[in-house]
């Protein structure tokens, strides 16, 4: 997938490698987005000098809130670096969004996603969802029925969701994959939504393919959670007694109705993780 735009991590810089994983194209460097980020300072120096004279000295002595020498870039530069290519961002918890929510693969074309100053994106190339992590060795393909349940669990580990919104540029790797979609089945290996923010291992670091994410639908999740819930009940020496045995599916009921889709999600996360191990 070399058609793929991808940057490894370069200091702190995940800011340039997410837009330009977002819009597929080198556009910008730590210099074009330091400059965003002296313009958003300029504009907020003339804003604060209007006000307190005693705040705004106390505004002029803090380092910039926008960048740092460790290639730090804050959202208000993404959002301004956006805005350049007529882009703008959504949060994913805005109540405009509250009825979009529920099929994200067919409503939107590109998220970007941050934890503790970490920013990489999801993207839509062709009829497929990627994962562009510049801290990973290349692009991870999400599968179309997974994306929603791999948004929840990044929701649930914290990380702050943006939807893109408008048109992107034309790519390359979009008109291609349209017509040459990755086929999951032909792809090296497999991985989880909680192993693709693991760093990768030694054996796969070079290895820039893409990676499926897959897991089983709600209801084998389900069924598989019941039966080992049985299996923990019942010890090697503890085996089920007759009116055990017929109040089984009674009981697997009552606890099925319990589960609820947040727990059923995190469930799968977990079950795929002991699978995968």
């Amino acid at each position: 997938m070399d058609l793929i735009h991808h940057e490894t991590q370069q200091g702190q810089l995940c800011a340039q490698h997410c837009l330009n994983a977002l819009l597929q194209c080198p556009v910008f460097d730590a210099i074009s987005l330091a400059e965003i980020a002296q313009q958003l300072d300029d504009q907020e120096r003339q804003q604060m000098s209007q006000g307190n004279e005693e705040d705004y000295q106390k505004f002029l002595s803090q380092p910039s809130n926008n960048m740092d020498d460790s290639g730090f870039f804050s959202v208000q530069v993404i959002i301004k670096a956006l805005s350049i290519y007529g882009l703008s961002v959504k949060h994913w918890n805005h109540p405009d969004l509250q009825m979009e929510r529920s099929n994200p693969s067919e409503r939107f074309t590109a998220f970007i996603c941050n934890l503790n100053e970490h920013w990489f994106t999801i993207r839509k190339l062709g009829i497929q969802w990627f994962t562009i992590d510049s801290c990973k060795s290349g692009p991870l393909l999400i599968s179309e029925t997974y994306l929603e349940m791999y948004l929840k669990q990044l929701e649930y580990e914290g990380y702050n969701i943006f939807v893109i919104i408008g048109d992107l540029p034309e790519c390359t790797a979009d008109s291609y994959l349209l017509c040459n979609p990755v086929d999951p089945h032909k792809v090296p290996s497999t991985t989880t939504a909680k192993s693709l923010r693991k760093k990768p291992r030694a054996d796969v670091q070079n290895d820039p393919s893409p990676r499926t994410v897959v897991t089983d639908s709600v209801e084998e999740i389900r069924r598989k959670r019941l039966e080992r819930l049985d299996a923990d009940r019942t010890s090697p020496s503890q085996q089920p007694t007759t009116s055990q045995t017929t109040n089984t599916n009674s009981t697997v009921s009552q606890r099925e109705e319990e589960l609820t889709n947040d727990e059923l999600i995190r469930i799968a996360i977990e079950m795929s993780l002991e699978e995968e191990t």
